[in-house]
């Protein structure tokens, strides 16, 4: 049992008042470096048994460090806005930039403990998905530079007791004391029981465990501040933990099954039946949109291609259908300094859905391995590594009931050099091409390459893509209001 293996050990006043100073010094000036270099994050969790001192841990590192660059957030049942998003949507969000701390109470691990605990009926398969979708984001926060720190806080049932008791008896801290502090009190044994369990399952070498005695304040305070100062020097919670990303022989091998054709079989579509059919489509899609059981659904829809391929063109045709209080339509560039600062998926997590609405992404996530891999923008092993994180990230949104629908517009070079020049003609549309367009044209193979591997390595029962021809723009629309309608009565359905 954890509370048998304490050492409990005590400090005496003059061991306190002559290493406090020391580690105060040293974690001010780890501070500094942090904000000065920027070299990582630092992302402090801290779980316990109640009574362990938790709260009062957080205060007396908050005295310790300049507050102005730490923040510290605690989490209760998810609110009415954290429910409509996928369960890690509310951590995610509060992910902090290169150069600061965050201080979680529980963490993503709170909801895990919880379950345990109650022992709710939870399929075990069901806890099993949990704790590898907390190994696959720590893995993936490491290898994207923030340093991951747990810390738990252990006492034994005795004193958790003795310390319930002293602060109930008192009218001044009784507030402290909560029912649920009470209940877990009663029920130790199973408790711990969860703790243990939760601490070995999830421990993993690039974000490990650390168990601190809670028996005595002062020493459970340093031991707290010599973690956290070994976090921040890159000495702990950032080891190597960069997946290997697939094989070069299985990615070669499942490209080459991947076609992108740009021109469908069959007829042009003549204006009066595309006129016809967009209306009808449009009006299916609008239909399922209002259903009752879309409300308990979302749909992220994402539009990847070459320049002119008519993304934006499908993306008009989709809104034109939709109430303009039920859509959001998010064109990606490249990051902000405030979006480098962070894992790479943050932007995107912060622009989910709530139910019963849409996010609409022109270019996406996929970025990571397509531009930044074809202009060097990220390391090989980087851009490997997301095809995982990317099937892992959508997964955890059609868990949550979001529909994700992906395309991939396939224009050819002639069709996409006609368009380039049919927008320089026009002051209207001239905008639409610049330099960085032409770069790109320059670079067609490698961009196509890029795209079977995200393809034929991204596609997914969960998330599967279309491919769909976009020399034709009319039929490239309405192939994709009609994928979309199907993807979105399916789920329904």
């Amino acid at each position: 049992m954890l509370h048998e293996a304490l050492s409990g050990r005590r400090l005496t006043k003059l061991e306190y008042e002559h290493e406090l100073p020391q580690l105060q010094d040293k974690l001010l000036d780890a501070q500094f470096e942090l904000r000065k270099e920027r070299a990582r994050a630092v992302v402090m969790i801290l779980t316990g048994i109640p009574a362990a001192g938790r709260s009062e841990v957080v205060n007396e590192l908050l005295g310790w460090l300049d507050p102005k660059f730490v923040t510290v957030y605690g989490f209760r049942e998810p609110n009415e806005v954290e429910r409509q998003r996928p369960p890690l949507w509310r951590y995610w969000r509060v992910m902090p930039p290169k150069g600061r701390i965050v201080i979680l109470h529980g963490g993503w691990y709170d909801d895990f403990l919880t379950a345990s605990v109650r022992k709710r009926g939870r399929p075990a398969a069901a806890a099993r998905r949990e704790v590898d979708r907390i190994q696959r984001l720590e893995r993936m926060l490491v290898a994207d530079g923030v340093a991951v720190l747990k810390i738990h806080l252990h006492i034994g049932p005795e004193l958790q007791q003795r310390r319930l008791r002293r602060l109930s008896k008192d009218k001044t801290t009784r507030w402290r004391v909560t029912a649920e502090d009470q209940w877990y009190a009663r029920h130790y044994g199973r408790v711990e029981r969860a703790f243990e369990h939760c601490l070995e399952v999830t421990q993993q070498p690039c974000a490990p465990w650390h168990v601190i005695d809670g028996t005595d304040r002062q020493h459970r305070a340093l031991e707290v501040g010599r973690v956290l100062l070994e976090g921040i020097e890159g000495r702990i919670g950032t080891a190597a933990a960069r997946p290997a990303g697939p094989s070069p022989a299985k990615a070669r091998s499942l490209a080459a099954r991947v076609r992108l054709p740009t021109v469908m079989r069959g007829p042009a579509v003549a204006e009066e039946d595309y006129d016809r059919r967009l209306e009808e489509l449009q009006g299916r899609l609008a239909l399922l949109s209002r259903r009752r059981k879309f409300a308990g659904h979302s749909v992220v829809a994402v539009f990847e291609g070459m320049d002119a391929a008519g993304k934006g063109g499908a993306i008009r045709r989709i809104t034109a259908s939709l109430d303009a209080r039920q859509y959001r339509v998010v064109p990606i560039s490249a990051p902000t300094p405030e979006e480098i600062a962070r894992p790479y998926l943050w932007r995107f997590w912060f622009q989910l859905p709530p139910r019963g609405n849409y996010t609409i992404f022109d270019r996406s996530w996929y970025g990571r391995v397509l531009v930044e891999r074809v202009h060097g923008l990220a390391a090989k092993p980087d851009w490997r590594r997301a095809y995982g994180e990317i099937n892992e990230f959508e997964l955890e949104l059609t868990e949550h009931r979001v529909i994700v629908a992906k395309f991939w517009m396939s224009v050819s070079p002639a069709e996409q050099l006609a368009r380039f020049r049919e927008r320089d003609r026009n002051p209207l549309k001239r905008f639409k091409v610049d330099p960085e367009d032409w770069r790109n044209r320059k670079e067609w193979k490698e961009y196509q390459a890029a795209a079977r591997d995200m393809i034929a390595l991204t596609n997914t029962s969960h998330a599967p893509w279309a491919v769909v021809p976009a020399d034709d723009k009319r039929r490239a629309r309405l192939e994709v209001l009609r994928v979309l309608c199907d993807r979105v009565e399916a789920a329904l359905d």
